[in-house]
């Protein structure tokens, strides 16, 4: 019996093992195409015209002819889009060029109404101003003003490199746990958590995760709206302000701020002194006792009150039309531990009676059923003790 059980273990932990290279394997291939996918389009809509124009503002300035102004149609199986295609000739330092470039916006694309109204503009024939790269004459444009198209096509693309990026970096465990995509059955979970024996508790999320995804997305985010803060703050000091732009992106700018708090605020978090918990069962049973030791690695002199709760919540996810929405709702709650002045006392020990009565540990993808630990630890002006511990409660022993 006892080697029917090995061989069992060895199956399931081979099984498990091929799943989580299969898992990386899948993550690797659909992050990176949708990482590249979206820094490809952003690079060649979106940040290449950017740079162009923000490139030109030394370009001098000459006048030219049009020779030829119309709106081009593209027709295929997604419909027709448009695109200005003007040609005018020039001369510098005695030799003459043509061009056909407009503006740096290559790409055609749906409305011709807009398009119509700026070759009208441009008649056959006219006198018009040009600017001309002085590094290169053969290349000249006729507007030098950012496309429309990227204020959209920059943050489009970048929901598709973030995506990309995290499924990259949660398929190979570069992301807090709380953040990964799991593969793994139910089955392999209880067969990996009911070994017995005391264990030390490790947080949902640590603070120095919180820290690196906080920066990381604070740095993603205010790195793009950067951009347009500084074409906002160019057209104002130029005299010609974007008023449009410079109204778009205040929301933009503040969620920028309040992700540079968030930072901060996680790392006055590290701080705080931690409180250790250690299970006298690694994973108890319904109507189990177990011991519950605390400890906390700095004094408590600073925390006003401490308190230590078990829960069970039940996470239902389900969806509503086109939206995918995931309800918690707590159904057991016993406060453990209550302390109002806890600088006296640095650890202990408490007596955790699972409800008999209650539903142990279960997740079939839909619906969930979680236990967890909860520190909480009120600290006047400055971040408050808010860590969360899951534990696993397997179904009632029948004897």
């Amino acid at each position: 019996m006892q080697f029917s059980f090995k061989r069992q273990n060895l199956h399931v932990s081979g099984k498990i093992n091929e799943k989580k290279a299969g898992n990386k394997v899948f993550g690797f291939l659909f992050g990176g195409i949708f990482f590249g996918m979206g820094a490809l389009f952003c690079w060649m809509m979106g940040l290449s015209p950017l740079l162009q124009s923000l490139g030109s503002e030394d370009w001098m300035e000459t006048s030219c002819v049009i020779e030829s102004s119309e709106v081009e149609s593209r027709s295929s199986s997604d419909g027709t889009t448009y695109s200005i295609e003007i040609r005018f000739s020039y001369t510098i330092n005695g030799t003459a060029y043509v061009s056909d470039t407009y503006n740096f916006d290559s790409s055609s694309s749906s409305g011709r109404k807009g398009k119509a109204k700026v070759v009208r503009s441009f008649p056959v024939g006219s006198t018009q101003t040009c600017w001309v790269n002085p590094k290169d004459p053969s290349e000249a444009v006729l507007s030098r003003e950012i496309p429309g198209i990227v204020y959209i096509i920059i943050p489009f693309s970048s929901i598709f490199m973030v995506i990309g990026l995290f499924v990259l970096l949660g398929s190979f465990g570069f992301l807090p746990k709380k953040w990964s995509i799991s593969f793994q059955s139910n089955r392999h979970k209880r067969v990996r958590n009911e070994a017995s024996g005391s264990q030390q508790l490790k947080a949902k999320t640590s603070r120095m995760g919180k820290i690196v995804g906080y920066t990381f997305f604070a740095c993603f985010w205010n790195g793009i709206v950067s951009v347009f803060v500084t074409i906002a703050v160019k057209s104002h000091l130029s005299g010609d302000p974007e008023w449009f732009l410079t109204f778009f992106i205040i929301p933009f700018v503040c969620i920028g701020l309040g992700l540079i708090f968030a930072v901060f605020h996680a790392i006055l978090g590290l701080a705080n002194p931690e409180i250790k918990l250690t299970l006298s069962e690694s994973s108890p049973a319904l109507g189990d006792h177990v011991d519950l030791e605390w400890q906390a690695t700095k004094p408590l002199t600073r925390v006003r009150g401490l308190r230590i709760l078990l829960e069970g919540q039940e996470a239902a996810t389900y969806r509503r039309g086109t939206d995918t929405r995931t309800d918690t709702s707590t159904f057991y709650r016993a406060v453990l531990l209550d302390l109002e002045a806890p600088k006296a006392q640095q650890r202990g020990t408490l007596s955790i009676a699972i409800p008999i009565d209650s539903m142990h540990s279960f997740d079939s993808g839909n619906n969930k059923i979680l236990w967890q630990l909860q520190v909480l630890g009120d600290i006047p002006r400055f971040p408050d003790i808010k860590d969360c511990y899951p534990i696993t409660v397997r179904p009632l022993q029948l004897h």
